[in-house]
C-alpha cells in the first residue's frame, strides 16, 4: 500500500494530491489523475525569491528538497513509488500495480481476482480513492464535469434484483420455496419480505452471498464498455434500518452499496440512487419488499409510514450530498412507483413537495448542491393536463420527471417485430418532448424489450403470462378477460431466434433509447433459474445476455437517430422530431445558488403537510376527515446516518488525504427523527386500510411534538 498523503506546498513534483472532485483529466499519459506541479503564482513567488537572494536561496532549496524527499521516504516506508506517467506504482516487491489506464489492463478486484479492462470505446478508469477523473468512453465527460441535460443523453441500466430483490430477477432464491409453474397451487413465499422470513438463520448467509456474486466490479466495467453512461441503483429502507415485526437483513447492503458507488467512480459511471421500496409500501408490488395492500398515505398509518419514508429519504440525501459522492450520484429518485391513481394526486404532490423543502434544506440551490432530486409520474403519464405534471412546482430546483415505459403490460397482441421496433417513435416520443417543454427534464427510469407478458414469474410468483391465456394461473385461467394470444414459449427460448429476430429486437433496443433520450433499461441481467438451467429465463428484460447473443448492439450511443433509420427501413416517416429545446436554469440548477422562486399558486395547492386528508383505502372515496386525529410519530429520535467504515489497506493499492466522509453533509440539520411515542400502541403499519377514523388525536401530543435544535448524537450504520 502506498499512502498518499498532503505534504508541504513547497514539495516537488511527486506524489499528488487524491481529493474528491480532482480537476485533472487523462487527456495524454503525461497528464495523470492528482500528479501536479506548485500552483502558477507560487512558482513565481518562487522564481522571484531566487532572483534576490541568489546562491542563498539555492543552499535553501537545497535543504528544503532533501529535507521533502527524507520526508517522503519516512512516510512512505518500503511500499514503493508513484512517480509514473503511465499509472502505475513499484511496490516494495518490484511489483507492478496501475491506479489508472485503458483498454487492455489488467483490473485487480478487492478479492483478489482479475480479470480484463475491455473497453474499445475509449473509456478510462481510476482506482485512485475519491478520483473523479475517470471516464465511460472516450466522449463522455468525467465525473468532476458537471452533465449537460439539455445535450448529453442519459443511455441508463437499473441494477435491478440486487439490493432489492424480485422474484423475475432472481428466481434462484425464490425457486427452493416456491412452485415453478402457474399450477394453482398457492405459493407462500412471493417478495422478500416472505422470503426473509422463510430462510431464517440463512438470511443473512444467503443474501450477503448474493450480494457479492450477483453484481460485481466486472460488470461496472461492462456496462461502460456498452456504451452506456448511467446506472440506477435502487434500494430498499432496511439498508438504514429496520423496526420490530420487520424482517428484512438490516444494514449489510450498505456494503454493497459503497462498492456500488466505488465501481462507478472507477468507470466512470453516474448513479441514480432509487429508493425502491418504502415501510407500508407505496404501490403493493413484491418489489416493494411486501406484495399485498398500499399503506403509504393511505390507510389509518399511511402517514405515519409516509413520516418514516422522510427518515430515511433525509439519510440518503445528507450521504450522497457529502463532496465525497457528489459528483458520483448526481440524481436521487426520491420513491419509485407510487401509484398516484390510488394513494391520491394531491396527497402524493404535497408529499414531493415536504420532501423537496427538506433536501434542499440539506443541499442547499445550483448544480452541485446535493442531487437532482426525482419523482415517479405515478403512472398518470407524460406530458401536461388535468393527469399530468407539466406545471408542478414550477421555478424549483432541480426537478426531474421519472416515467417508466412498458409495452409488456399493455393488451397482449401479435404484432409483428418489425412493427414492434417502431412503436416506441410512435408511442413516446411525443410525450417525452412535451414534458420536456411542460414540466422539466423527463427520462424513462425503465423500459424493457419485452412486447407481451411472457417469462418466469413476471406476473408474480405463481401467476402466469396473459399472452399464452395462463393467466392468474392454469388450474384457473381468466379466458374471459385475457384469451390467449399465442404460446410463450418462442419468446422464451432465445436459442431459436434467428438473425432477422434479434435484428428486429436490437432495432427495438435502439429506437426506445433514441424515442425516450433519456434511458435507463430494467434491468442489466436476470439469474440463472434452477428449472432451466441451461437457458436463461426472461431474456427480454436482460441487457447483458442481449449483449452476449447479439439482440442488443455492442454500443448503445449508436442509438441516435434510431427513430429515422427504422422509419426510413419501413417506408415511413418518422413522426416526431427529436427535442431540441433548451432547460431553464431553475431546472438543472444553472445560474444562481440562491433559494428559488416556487409559482406561488403551487405553493398553495400543495403546501400543506401531512396533506389535510387521505383515503381509507386504496382507490375508494372515503377519506380520513381529520388528519391530525391519526396515528403519527414523533420527530424527538435519533437520526441514523450512513457512517462508512475507515477504507481497509487491503482493499486498494493506495490511500487516500480524504476519508470516506462522516455521513452527514449538513450539520445544521439538527432535527429530531420519527420516531413511535413511547407507550403509544399503534395499529400494524401493513395492515391499517379500513380502519375506522378516530374521534380524537391518537396518542395526545402526536402531532404536536417539538423538532429538535440541538446536535443529536448521530446513531451510526
Amino acid at each position: 500500500m502506498v499512502a498518499l498523503e498532503k505534504l508541504d506546498e513547497r514539495e516537488i513534483e511527486g506524489i499528488g494530491l487524491v481529493r474528491p472532485s480532482a480537476t485533472r483529466g487523462l487527456a495524454s499519459e503525461n497528464n495523470p489523475p492528482n500528479l501536479r506541479s506548485p500552483p502558477p503564482g507560487q512558482k513565481i513567488r518562487q522564481r522571484k525569491l531566487l532572483i534576490s537572494l541568489g546562491g542563498l536561496a539555492l543552499i535553501v532549496a537545497i535543504i528544503i528538497i532533501a529535507t521533502v524527499v527524507s520526508l517522503r521516504k519516512s512516510r512512505l516506508g518500503d511500499s514503493g513509488t508513484v512517480n509514473r506517467a503511465d499509472g502505475a506504482i513499484v511496490t516494495a516487491s518490484g511489483d507492478l500495480l496501475k491506479l489508472w489506464g485503458g483498454n487492455g489492463d489488467k483490473i485487480t478486484t478487492d478479492n483478489g481476482t482479475t480479470f480484463e479492462y475491455r473497453n474499445p470505446l475509449g473509456g478510462t478508469w481510476v482506482a485512485v480513492p475519491f478520483n473523479d477523473t475517470a471516464k465511460p468512453q472516450a466522449d463522455s465527460p468525467p465525473l468532476n464535469q458537471p452533465w449537460d441535460y439539455s445535450n448529453r443523453r442519459i443511455l441508463g441500466v437499473n441494477l435491478g434484483g440486487w439490493l432489492v430483490l424480485e422474484p423475475f430477477i432472481t428466481p434462484y432464491l425464490f425457486e427452493p420455496f416456491s412452485s415453478h409453474d402457474a399450477d394453482g397451487k398457492p405459493s407462500t413465499v412471493v417478495d422478500e419480505w416472505t422470503l426473509s422470513t422463510a430462510l431464517g438463520d440463512k438470511l443473512a448467509s444467503t443474501l450477503e452471498d448474493h450480494y457479492r456474486t450477483f453484481i460485481t466490479e466486472e460488470d461496472f466495467m461492462q456496462i461502460a464498455a456498452a456504451g452506456l453512461n448511467w446506472v440506477r441503483l435502487p434500494v430498499g429502507w432496511w439498508m438504514i434500518e429496520t423496526w420490530d415485526g420487520e424482517p428484512f437483513l438490516e444494514g449489510v447492503s450498505f456494503k454493497y452499496f459503497l462498492k456500488a458507488l466505488q465501481w462507478a467512480r472507477k468507470y466512470g459511471l453516474r448513479v441514480n440512487l432509487d429508493l425502491h421500496a418504502v415501510p407500508g409500501s407505496q404501490n403493493g408490488y413484491n418489489h416493494s419488499g411486501k406484495l399485498g395492500s398500499i399503506n403509504f398515505l393511505i390507510g389509518l398509518m399511511g402517514v405515519a409510514n409516509a413520516q418514516r419514508t422522510l427518515n430515511y429519504i433525509r439519510t440518503l440525501t445528507q450521504f450522497i450530498s457529502q463532496p465525497q459522492y457528489v459528483n458520483v450520484v448526481p440524481m436521487f429518485s426520491v420513491l419509485n412507483e407510487a401509484l398516484t391513481q390510488k394513494i391520491g394526486v394531491q396527497q402524493m404532490r404535497s408529499f414531493y413537495l415536504e420532501v423537496y423543502q427538506m433536501m434542499r434544506g440539506i443541499t442547499g440551490y445550483g448544480a452541485g448542491k446535493g442531487p437532482m432530486m426525482i419523482i415517479h409520474d405515478g403512472f398518470q403519464g407524460t406530458g401536461a393536463g388535468h393527469t399530468g405534471w407539466g406545471g408542478y412546482l414550477k421555478g424549483a430546483d432541480r426537478i426531474g420527471l421519472d416515467t417508466h415505459t412498458y409495452f409488456a403490460f399493455d393488451k397482449q397482441s401479435n404484432d409483428s417485430l418489425g412493427y414492434n421496433s417502431y412503436k416506441p417513435c410512435t408511442y413516446w416520443a411525443k410525450g417525452f418532448n412535451q414534458t420536456n417543454t411542460d414540466f422539466g427534464f423527463n427520462f424513462a427510469g425503465e423500459y424493457s424489450l419485452a412486447v407481451n407478458d411472457c417469462g418466469l414469474w413476471l406476473n408474480n410468483v405463481g401467476v402466469g403470462s396473459r399472452y399464452d391465456g395462463t393467466y392468474p394461473n392454469t388450474s384457473g385461467p381468466d379466458t374471459k378477460n385475457f384469451p390467449k394470444v399465442g404460446s410463450c414459449d418462442p419468446w422464451n427460448d432465445y436459442r431459436t431466434w434467428n438473425a432477422d429476430m434479434k435484428k428486429s429486437i436490437a432495432d427495438l433496443a435502439a429506437t426506445s433509447q433514441d424515442a425516450m433520450q433519456n434511458s435507463f433499461f430494467w434491468t442489466w441481467k436476470i439469474s440463472r433459474s434452477v428449472r432451466t438451467p441451461d437457458v436463461k429465463p426472461n431474456p427480454m428484460w436482460d441487457y447483458q445476455l442481449g449483449l452476449q447473443q447479439g439482440w442488443i448492439r455492442p454500443d448503445a450511443r449508436g442509438s441516435v437517430g434510431a427513430c429515422a433509420v427504422v422509419a426510413a427501413q419501413q417506408g415511413a416517416t418518422a413522426p416526431v422530431q427529436q427535442w431540441a429545446g433548451k432547460f431553464s436554469d431553475w431546472q438543472i440548477g444553472a445560474g444562481s445558488d440562491a433559494p428559488r422562486t416556487i409559482d406561488p399558486a403551487q405553493l398553495a395547492l400543495y403546501g400543506q403537510w401531512p396533506p389535510t386528508q387521505i383515503f381509507v383505502q386504496p382507490g375508494e372515496n372515503a377519506v380520513y376527515p381529520d388528519v391530525n386525529n391519526l396515528p403519527q410519530y414523533t420527530p424527538t429520535g435519533t437520526p441514523v446516518i450512513l457512517k462508512p467504515d475507515e477504507p481497509n489497506p487491503r482493499d486498494s493499492p493506495v490511500t487516500a488525504s480524504v476519508g470516506p466522509g462522516s455521513g452527514w453533509a449538513n450539520d445544521a440539520d439538527r432535527a429530531g427523527w420519527y420516531v413511535p411515542i413511547k407507550d403509544c400502541q399503534y395499529p400494524n403499519p401493513w395492515a391499517a386500510g379500513g380502519l375506522p377514523a378516530p374521534t380524537a388525536p391518537f396518542c395526545a401530543g402526536t402531532a404536536t411534538q417539538p423538532t429538535k435544535t440541538s446536535p443529536p448524537s448521530f446513531r451510526k450504520r
